[in-house]
């Protein structure tokens, strides 16, 4: 007698849940079914494709991003997507991996296996490179097509920015995702397709003939508000909707915000604070403890005239310090291309450390949503920052930024001793790169099974257990890919071409 297939409940179809459900349905000894908490992908428009047109997202024009709110020394603005693709559907694109070093550090922590000489191989595997193909760092295979954005393609200001930096003696690179050529000046690669529209991870990999598989389920609109749990192991999912669906095993790719957020309603998660809440805890670990963000100030500047451009608002990227790769900083449009001006952009300034002490706490009723803490800025941020501000200062006197005749919405000296305490003060943003908050090490094993619990796992930016030096959409794709691995027989543990399936 043919034996039944397991079945594996993925909650969330975001970056990383679009990834693990099309590489788990390769394998039919298993049966997979993705709940989306929003719509399909079939939603998308001109406004999510459309690469100039992610700032809608962050200023909220797009109803299908979500926002939570995260409380610090302020109120600060935190996106997440909340349909199919997830933020990949309203991020910048930009696919960025970190450094070596980030994940020679999580292995010298005993997460045996997540070394940079192990997920390079993912890295590799997940793209398909149009400018370096199949090369030492690149791949020519993978389900997401990368290319760098073209000058030609670049809006004024990010090309301002670019040769004014050259201007004033800054060294240029031709890949940022190479560790040996940084700090440097170099080109976002971004995940777009022939005709440089967005690509996310549900439209790469939940192809067409990804969805005929008669063993993947995709469901959208299907919220989960809380787990089903028998003891110490997870049976299954309850929707919002009272429906309830058993699983054999669940995997948690909600996100760095609501993943934590649905254990702790569940009872997984710290004691003390559960039972604040009234909820008996069935294992009591640091869920939500440890929140990583790349924050910094983000300074304001208009200028006059059109936009221009139709590349994405990540373009043309600055990667270095005083100390080591520890910053980063770029300008970002904070609107569509326009047919006249002024045309306001944001110089961001992002920190690529963090203290790693943000929080995500359950709020007054624990179904509205996490209530979010802003990790304090780390230790030496101002000393950290001022070397960018010192070339920022620098960039101001180009004849590239004269040319562009930008100036300062809200004038700060940037040479000045007070002008870094006086951004992080009045300017600190969030890059949207929530991480840490169920992490390999202290809420799961190097598996990314949930400690103290059977039938559960996560598969997101939660389980990082540091935060990577680098946009971590790219991430937060070579998570699932390793735990899809790790979950499939043997034989089918490989990465594969989705083309070809």
């Amino acid at each position: 007698m043919k034996s039944q297939a397991k079945h594996i409940l993925i909650v969330g179809g975001g970056t990383s849940g679009s990834v693990l459900a099309a590489r788990l349905s390769e394998d039919p000894s298993l049966r997979v079914t993705l709940l989306e908490a929003g719509p399909d992908d079939d939603v998308y428009g001109s406004g999510i494709l459309d690469p100039t047109r992610a700032p809608e997202a962050w200023l909220g024009a797009q109803p299908v991003a979500l926002t939570p709110m995260m409380n610090g020394t302020g109120v600060i603005p935190m996106l997440q997507g909340r349909l199919m693709g997830g933020t990949s559907a309203v991020n910048g694109l930009a696919t960025l991996r970190g450094l070596p070093e980030d994940y020679d550090g999580w292995a010298a922590a005993g997460l045996t296996g997540w070394g940079w000489d192990e997920v390079i191989d993912t890295f590799i595997a997940a793209e398909t490179d149009a400018d370096f193909g199949a090369s030492p760092l690149h791949g020519d295979k993978g389900p997401l097509p990368v290319r760098r954005w073209r000058r030609d393609e670049m809006g004024r200001a990010q090309l301002a920015f670019y040769d004014g930096l050259v201007e004033v003696g800054t060294k240029t690179v031709a890949d940022i995702n190479d560790r040996s050529q940084l700090p440097g000046l170099g080109v976002f690669p971004v995940t777009i397709d022939e005709t440089a529209n967005r690509v996310t991870t549900s439209r790469a990999y939940l192809t067409p003939q990804v969805r005929k598989r008669e063993n993947l389920n995709i469901r959208a609109q299907a919220e989960v508000t809380k787990l089903n749990i028998d003891g110490h192991r997870v049976t299954g999912v309850i929707l919002t909707t009272g429906e309830e669906i058993e699983a054999d095993e669940v995997v948690l790719t909600a996100g760095a915000l609501w993943t934590p957020n649905l254990l702790m309603r569940s009872g997984i998660g710290p004691a003390k604070h559960l039972a604040e809440h009234g909820i008996t805890a069935h294992v009591d670990l640091p869920v939500g403890e440890t929140m990583s963000d790349h924050i910094g100030p983000g300074i304001r500047y208009r200028h006059e005239g059109p936009r221009g451009g139709s590349a994405g608002p990540a373009q043309s990227l600055l990667i270095g310090a005083s100390n080591g790769v520890d910053i980063d900083y770029h300008a970002f449009p904070i609107a569509p291309p326009l047919t006249d001006g002024p045309t306001e952009f944001v110089m961001a300034v992002f920190l690529l450390r963090s203290s790693g002490l943000g929080k995500v706490k359950l709020g007054e009723n624990p179904g509205d949503g996490p209530l979010v803490m802003a990790p304090p800025l780390p230790e030496g941020a101002d000393q950290r920052l001022r070397h960018a501000f010192d070339q920022i200062a620098a960039w101001e006197m180009s004849s590239a930024a004269k040319a562009l005749g930008c100036e300062q919405i809200d004038p700060i000296d940037l040479s000045s001793s007070e002008a870094v305490s006086q951004a992080l003060a009045n300017y600190t943003i969030s890059y949207g790169h929530m991480t840490s908050t169920c992490p390999m090490g202290s809420v799961l094993n190097a598996d990314c099974r949930v400690l103290g619990m059977s039938g559960l796992r996560i598969a997101d930016a939660s389980v990082m257990p540091t935060i990577p030096s680098g946009n971590t959409y790219l991430g937060c794709v070579m998570v699932a890919e390793r735990i899809a691995r790790k979950m499939k027989t043997p034989e089918l543990s490989r990465p594969a071409s989705l083309a070809a399936q």
